[in-house]
């Protein structure tokens, strides 16, 4: 396991699957602490709790990115 995000928090829109997953998968392997966000959040749980799993540090978050204005 590379470190080096180490003491990172890295956050990813769009991660319950795909190209969003594959890289939340990657950044919490080099060391980071990965909030999965994606606005389907049973989808995001699945992601957060494989990178648990291979022994990453992951949290499920619902957001919808689309609307910037009605984000609070």
């Amino acid at each position: 396991m590379s470190t080096r995000f180490n003491n990172k928090v890295a956050l990813v829109t769009g991660a319950g699957s795909g190209i969003g997953r594959s890289t939340v998968l990657l950044l919490a392997e080099q060391g980071a602490k990965v909030v999965v966000s994606d606005i389907n959040f049973d989808a995001a749980e699945k992601v957060a709790a494989e990178t648990m799993a291979a022994g990453g540090h992951a949290v499920a978050n619902k957001t919808d990115t689309s609307h910037p204005k009605e984000m609070k």
